[in-house]
């Protein structure tokens, strides 16, 4: 409470006085506040761009005709390289206006002061305002299996170090009708080539360099190896293979073997293609086949055996006696056959018929034959298993084999030829 004997206007001076003292406070104490809050990271913005069609009338009525080109004093030979279809209007880059990209002044008639500070290639003299638009750009496109040098060309854009390739070198003249990236225009790899050599753009002369392989081989073959064309990524015939390709398998295509998506999974056996149509044998049709023909080999193969010459009844374990070792050895090229196989090439067939009897021993066993007949080791052997005796008389085993084999005469008479 106030004094009664203070007058009115008191209480109202008091009020203003504390009004300006609290204003005063808030302007002393407001930096420091501001000082104290945090600071919001300011979004940056990008720099306006000048949507310059309506300015660029007379740029379209020259450039939109080629009888206005021939008329304005251009050059016959390169009108076509400067006239540009109207529908290019209704792109993305056709709707900025040709003096946004190329400057000039559009609205001129006269051909001189329309050209005066043109830019053709915004590109290459000024690549930093595509990157107004154009940020972010992906270094892989999956869906179209490609790679690309953004990353390289962009930094070097801001960094204003020279960079060989400009984004008109693959994008062509946006806005003219031409534009690759909608897929409409299709450049074979013929046409990079030659520009990356001609500019001798290092790194970019092998296909991994924009490509990405749609199959594991990319990692230890290069696209070259199989892909023959540069014009047509389907033209393949491949160079080096790690076995030779003869007979059938020289005349077939490449993906009759190799399937799609990895070419690989192959051990390059025959199993890997061919299914055994028998039951017979194992899977290694090598042993019996060639890649001249299946059946014209096999058919080669069992003209070409030998018979059995001796019954097959009660032996039918043929490598038992026929093994790897022994008096008859499989040769060296059957290696790996199995029993069941055996009879597939061989018929059963008699053997040559003895001209005499068999010579016992003394304890009823067959003599030792290599005695009359060396050349083989046939000791382990009993020869009755494929020759049967017949002829003369029986030989007498009292008297001994060894006596039997020193006197022909015994059994060849005088004059008789053996």
């Amino acid at each position: 409470m106030l004094p009664e004997h203070w007058p009115r206007w008191v209480p109202i001076l008091i009020s203003i006085f504390l009004a300006l003292l609290a204003i005063g406070l808030g302007l002393v104490l407001e930096p420091a506040a501001q000082a104290l809050r945090p600071q919001p990271t300011p979004t940056p913005t990008l720099p306006a761009i000048p949507y310059a069609r309506p300015l660029s009338g007379e740029c379209e009525k020259c450039h939109f005709s080629r009888e206005a080109l021939l008329a304005s004093g251009a050059d016959p030979a390169r009108a076509d390289e400067v006239l540009i279809d109207p529908a290019s209007l209704w792109t993305p880059h056709g709707r900025l206006g040709c003096v946004t990209c190329h400057g000039g002044k559009g609205q001129v008639a006269d051909k001189d002061q329309a050209h005066e500070g043109l830019i053709q290639d915004l590109t290459d003299q000024y690549p930093q305002d595509c990157l107004i638009c154009h940020r972010n750009l992906p270094a892989e496109f999956p869906e179209d299996r490609l790679r690309t040098p953004h990353g390289a060309i962009v930094d070097a854009v801001w960094e204003g170090s020279p960079c060989a390739v400009h984004c008109s070198d693959c994008h062509g003249q946006v806005g003219h009708g031409f534009d690759p990236v909608t897929g409409r225009t299709v450049c074979s790899m013929s046409v990079c080539l030659d520009c990356h050599r001609e500019r001798n753009v290092p790194g970019l002369t092998d296909c991994i360099t924009c490509h990405i392989g749609p199959h594991d081989v990319a990692a230890t073959l290069d696209c070259q190896t199989c892909h023959t064309s540069t014009e047509r990524w389907d033209q393949v015939a491949l160079r080096v293979h790690p076995v030779p390709l003869v007979g059938k398998h020289a005349a077939i295509g490449c993906f009759e073997c190799h399937q799609w998506p990895n070419f690989r999974g192959l051990d390059y056996v025959c199993s890997d293609c061919h299914k055994r149509p028998h039951t017979f044998g194992n899977d290694n049709c090598a042993l019996c086949h060639t890649p001249e023909g299946w059946k014209s080999s096999a058919e080669a193969l069992v003209a070409a055996a030998t018979g059995v010459p001796h019954p097959v009844a009660g032996r039918e374990d043929c490598r038992a006696c026929h093994g790897v070792t022994g008096g008859t050895p499989i040769p060296e090229d059957h290696k790996g056959r199995t029993n069941d196989t055996c009879l597939v090439c061989h018929a059963e067939a008699p053997a040559a018929t003895a001209e005499h009897p068999f010579p016992q021993d003394h304890d009823g066993a067959a003599g030792n034959c290599v005695l009359c007949h060396p050349g083989n080791d046939f000791s382990a052997y009993n020869c009755e298993t494929c020759h049967a005796p017949s002829g003369m008389a029986e030989v007498h085993a009292a008297r001994g084999i060894s006596e039997i084999a020193n006197r022909c005469t015994l059994c060849h008479p005088q004059g008789e030829k053996p």
